[in-house]
């Protein structure tokens, strides 16, 4: 007896794609740079506090407006990041990043090096340094849709009793409940600067909102970044938005993580402008051609739960088999 369950791993949306991106793959590598210049960042230290004003600062001086989202979490004084623009933050599509990094590398092979602080050149810095770039190329009549946010705290789980994605469980705690349903979109960029980038399809992430992205990615060339196969289900930072019942999208290189995640080798000589490049460009025009559109991604069963199912009903497919071959 075989059992074949198709599940169909993209729903094409065909978009008419006439918008030139801005976006600047060596701009973008500048600020991956730069924070990394601050060295480790893990929350509460004086790097992080550098790279934080460093962030303002550059957001500031493309016209957007900032905030500091100030909280306290095991005794360290933390702060998320928020920028938008504008005279009000009525954004109906978020993007986000950390921009901290892992106090340890507990997964460097080397045991001498995992009680070091990382980096976090892709790790912390690479999402962070595609939200700077895209606060310099997004059209002035499309930011007032797009807010930016950079979480604190995400990457310390397990570490003296921390657990992760405190910063954007944090933010989304403090939205109204006018504010969640006015969302449409929030999109995460987590370590997207690997030099050998791949990007499969995370499992916890809203279906429909992959789907767009992924076509997109796929209409502009870029479907061997963006890779149309099944990769894992991601504690990150998109997280707190999903059970908020926000459409939300975990742009993320696993299923392995790079390499060099959580080591002492995450360094910019890791990276790549044009891995960069490439995911600044296809969210930058995402956010551009569905800009004012306040498009509704209905929050179907993510797909970790249909192969959840799979794999239950190939364990009971099995079984019946055994049962019937025996009889």
């Amino acid at each position: 007896m075989l059992l074949l369950l198709i599940i169909p791993l993209s729903s094409r949306t065909a978009l008419q794609i006439d918008y030139v991106a801005e976006f600047n793959g060596p701009s973008a590598m500048f600020h991956l740079v730069t924070q990394c210049d601050f060295g480790p960042r893990p929350p509460g230290s004086d790097n992080l506090s550098l790279c934080r004003q460093y962030i303002v600062d550059t957001l500031e001086g493309h016209g957007w407006d900032t905030m500091l989202q100030n909280f306290t979490y095991e005794d360290v004084s933390c702060a998320n990041v928020i920028a938008w623009y504008g005279p009000s933050r009525n954004a109906t599509m978020l993007l986000g990043a950390h921009y901290d990094t892992r106090p340890r590398a507990d997964n460097d092979p080397d045991p001498t090096n995992q009680s070091r602080p990382v980096l976090g050149a892709n790790d912390g810095a690479s999402g962070t340094a595609v939200l700077l770039e895209m606060a310099r190329v997004l059209p002035i009549d499309v930011r007032d849709d797009v807010e930016l946010i950079f979480f604190d705290a995400e990457d310390s789980g397990g570490i003296s009793g921390w657990n992760w994605i405190v910063g954007s469980t944090y933010y989304v705690e403090q939205l109204s409940s006018d504010q969640i349903s006015s969302i449409c979109s929030m999109i995460l960029l987590d370590m997207v600067g690997d030099s050998e980038l791949r990007l499969q399809r995370e499992t916890y992430s809203t279906r429909s909102l992959q789907d767009m992205l992924w076509s997109l990615a796929a209409d502009m060339g870029y479907s061997d970044i963006f890779q149309n196969s099944l990769g894992a289900a991601i504690l990150d930072d998109h997280h707190p938005f999903l059970e908020a019942q926000i459409p939300a999208l975990d742009i993320i290189h696993h299923n392995p993580f790079p390499s060099t995640w959580h080591t002492a080798g995450d360094t910019p000589e890791r990276c790549s402008d044009e891995s960069l490049h490439i995911v600044g460009e296809v969210v930058e025009t995402f956010l551009v051609t569905q800009s004012g559109m306040n498009t509704t991604f209905p929050s179907a069963f993510p797909v970790f739960y249909y192969v959840l199912v799979l794999g239950v009903i190939g364990v009971a497919s099995l079984l019946v088999y055994t049962r019937l071959k025996k009889g």
